[in-house]
């Protein structure tokens, strides 16, 4: 026998098993980089990451956007307030009679001085026909400016009062906004600020003239200046009792006393106010030391000197004239009238009161300055 094996099953086994096909490489594998990652996913990739960047810079450039509008809508604490509205507004100046005011002057000036298109006239408004007059004001209206006899009128008219119109029943500023209407009085602060610029700063005990709204007014103001006692010279005492629980609640010590006892003491004022009208004649009479002594702020400024003035500058003494008091009350009813705050100064403020002094003619002291006319009367 043979012994080569002869069965299938040994030839099989003998035989050379056939290698396996090699398989044809796949389209991406054709196309792979050295990190592993196909070309066409780093586009993939690369596409996502700049749209990435341009949705950052997009959405960098809107907030930059965001934050230039809100800085041009909203100005910085340090820089200049600017008014609500620039629009052309109506403003006027109501009393009766009313033909002598020199509030217009002095506010056409400001609004002039602050690039402001707005109208400023004067009214002859009666006590009787004041309600009606503020119930026909358009939106165009901004403001007024009230003298006699609109003062206390006013006051139940109005939807709320600063502290100073409530603290005296007086208010000679109204401030139209919407439906409210609210009331000022920038009187006392004009006071002050006249008399401050004159170089008065103190006076512990202080002569008011007259017995009405002004008087009112007069009182805070010396309390303002450190004032302890305060007499007040009338002719009617009765009519002028209401001026005594107001001196009562700001600390003064208060006497009402006749025109003929104006100068009965040996004790001299540091300040004499008056209060009365122009031209009104008065029994107060004053010796020539007082008259030297004492500063003397005449709220009248028609006719001007008063006899009252002309007596003080006779002797040589200082005289403040309503007109300097007048010019600094309007300035802080411009404050109102532009910003809405009689605290919040305007802008270039004392180039403001430059150009309304220069328009009624006065120097910061209130001393007329060109020809030394100065017409009008105590508003």
């Amino acid at each position: 026998m043979s012994d080569e094996p002869t069965s299938a099953a040994a030839a099989n086994a003998r035989a050379p098993r056939p290698k396996p096909a090699k398989a044809e490489p796949a389209e991406e594998s054709l196309d792979a980089v050295e990190n592993g990652v196909s070309e066409a996913s780093a586009e993939e990739l690369i596409a996502d990451l700049v749209e990435a960047e341009r949705a950052r810079e997009a959405e960098e450039e809107a907030i930059a956007e965001a934050a230039e509008a809100a800085d041009e809508e909203e100005p910085l604490e340090d820089e200049e307030p600017t008014p609500a509205s620039t629009a052309s507004r109506r403003l006027a100046v109501l009393g009766s009679p009313i033909g002598h005011s020199k509030s217009p002057a002095l506010h056409r000036a400001a609004y002039a001085a602050l690039g402001l298109d707005w109208s400023y006239d004067q009214l002859d408004v009666s006590e009787d026909g004041l309600s009606a007059f503020l119930d026909g004001l358009g939106e165009e209206w901004r403001g007024l400016s009230l003298t006699m006899p609109l003062k206390q009128t006013v006051i139940p008219l109005l939807t709320e009062t600063d502290r100073v119109a409530e603290q005296t029943g007086v208010a000679n500023t109204v401030l139209l906004d919407g439906d409210d209407i609210s009331g000022f009085n920038t009187d006392v602060a004009g006071i002050v600020r006249a008399l401050s610029a004159a170089g008065l700063e103190q006076a512990r005990y202080v002569h008011v003239l007259g017995g009405g709204a002004t008087a009112a007014s007069a009182l805070v103001a010396a309390a303002e200046l450190g004032a302890e006692r305060v007499d007040v010279h009338v002719r009617d005492l009765q009519k002028s009792v209401w001026l005594e629980p107001l001196a009562h609640r700001l600390g003064l010590m208060i006497r009402l006393r006749s025109f003929a006892q104006a100068d009965r003491s040996l004790d001299v004022p540091q300040l004499v106010i008056s209060t009365l009208p122009g031209g009104a004649s008065t029994e107060a009479l004053y010796t020539d030391s007082t008259r030297r002594k004492a500063v003397l702020l005449d709220v009248a400024y028609d006719p001007w000197p008063s006899v009252l003035a002309s007596s003080w500058q006779a002797v040589g003494g200082r005289v403040v004239s309503g007109l300097a008091m007048l010019a600094q009350q309007a300035l802080l009813q411009v404050r109102i009238f532009v910003s809405g705050d009689v605290l919040q100064p305007l802008p270039d403020e004392e180039g403001v009161l430059e150009a309304m002094l220069a328009a009624v003619g006065i120097d910061a002291e209130g001393a007329p300055v060109g020809d030394g006319s100065v017409e009008g009367e105590a508003e």
